[in-house]
């Protein structure tokens, strides 16, 4: 087979780059994207102690596949210890108080797919059931669960074209290691048809966690402050914007609805907090008053932008909006969640591309609930549109909290499909 000799190759060159790691981990720090203290979870080691009793693990990379799962962590921790592990900075900044809340949940930064971290991982965790969460797909952590018997799940699988075509070229290899999944379930039929001609088994589509997700919420007192600071004053939200186009965006979008209410608020959530100096410096450049929420400072009466530069309180400004952009739509990233803004009541504006949301955006526009918009010029038009006819975004946020009731929470259908595996695994 070409499959084992490729995984061979692939081992080999983890342990010539080696010595380099050290130095990857140490340029990773110095851009605040490790966290230096911690760095030793990274190569498989941990200084926290296995809790006593089956272990679930649940390896997700990123803060929306964190905020996916969590309360399906919730669930499965009544029952198990669950280890969540991630590999972003941001991502254990927002899991941290969940953890305070939860005895059960552990967080661990994911270790690098070195066959030798990977070994040093499962030797201290031994987990009874393996989690990969959207396409965390990586060779040493699925065949080691494997080898070990662990049992192993792919949940809110989905695979981009291109990342299609590049395993079509080795495709002796996606079907040596999709096939050592018990159970893949996809977040919609276009991603399971694909991992079928990958060589997959036992998939299962549509079942999207997503679905029931809200967004994580600042506390109470901090909810009271804003609402208070803000008064009855109409907001304007940039949720997740990731480039130049979208920052652009959000500025003008601002100066243009502007024109037709004196007393706007524009709140702008980059995607990465060090975007943050572009939205500030594209403010000054068109005179408008900012404020940061990392300086712990309320918007005032004279603030135009506020800048939420924080994490985990992108609910919170949500539940405060009448009208949403959803960031990544305009810049060529798939777009992101919809689901929270429209739990959350907020008129829902999206951009051309919605790939990593079809479903729920297809749902969205036949309740004709949310507005889909191909440029900043629609964009703009709209957001006036929306400003001025304040019954028109009204029916908006009602259309698209109605057009989620009927959706089946997802979390219990991956339950029941869990149970069969956990129940016949032996404890490790």
């Amino acid at each position: 087979m070409i499959a084992p000799s490729i995984i061979k190759i692939y081992s080999l060159i983890w342990i010539i780059l080696s010595p380099l790691i050290p130095l990857f981990f140490l340029w990773r720090v110095l851009f605040k994207k490790e966290d230096i203290f911690r760095l030793n979870e990274r190569i498989g080691v941990s200084l926290k102690k296995k809790p006593k009793g089956r272990l679930i693990w649940i390896n997700a990379v990123s803060v929306g596949e964190i905020r996916s799962i969590i309360p399906l962590a919730e669930k499965l921790s009544k029952n198990y210890f669950v280890l969540i592990t991630s590999v972003t900075s941001t991502s254990a900044e927002h899991i941290k108080n969940i953890i305070s809340k939860n005895k059960n949940i552990i967080h661990q930064f994911s270790p690098v797919d070195h066959p030798i971290s990977i070994n040093l991982f499962f030797k201290h965790w031994k987990p009874d059931l393996s989690i990969f969460v959207e396409s965390e797909i990586w060779p040493h952590m699925i065949l080691k669960s494997f080898k070990r018997k662990i049992p192993l799940v792919l949940i809110q699988a989905r695979i981009s074209n291109k990342t299609f075509m590049r395993w079509r070229y080795v495709l002796s290899l996606s079907n040596y290691l999709f096939k050592k999944f018990n159970i893949i379930i996809t977040q919609d039929m276009e991603s399971k048809n694909k991992f079928l001609n990958l060589g997959a088994k036992n998939i299962i589509g549509e079942i999207n966690l997503k679905n029931r997700a809200r967004a994580p919420r600042a506390s109470l007192k901090k909810e009271k402050d804003l609402l208070n600071a803000i008064h009855s004053r109409p907001v304007l939200l940039f949720a997740s914007i990731h480039d130049e186009i979208e920052e652009n965006a959000s500025i003008v979008s601002h100066c243009e609805a502007s024109k037709h209410t004196r007393d706007l608020l524009t709140i702008v959530i980059p995607r990465h907090p060090k975007k943050t100096k572009n939205i500030m410096n594209k403010a000054v450049m068109n005179n408008l008053n900012f404020e940061l929420r990392s300086t712990k400072k309320l918007p005032s009466d004279e603030t135009n932008i506020y800048i939420a530069d924080t994490i985990g309180e992108i609910g919170t400004f949500f539940s405060l909006s009448d009208i949403c952009f959803i960031g990544g739509s305009l810049s060529n990233k798939g777009g992101h969640n919809l689901i929270e803004p429209a739990l959350e009541k907020c008129s829902i504006i999206f951009g051309p591309d919605i790939t990593n949301h079809k479903k729920s955006s297809e749902i969205l526009i036949k309740a004709n609930a949310a507005i889909q918009i191909k440029n900043v010029e629609e964009l703009k038009k709209n957001i006036c549109d929306l400003i001025i006819h304040k019954s028109k975004r009204k029916r908006l946020s009602i259309a698209a909290k109605n057009a989620l009731q009927n959706i089946p929470d997802p979390n219990y259908k991956i339950l029941k499909l869990l149970d069969p595996i956990l129940t016949n695994t032996k404890g490790h």
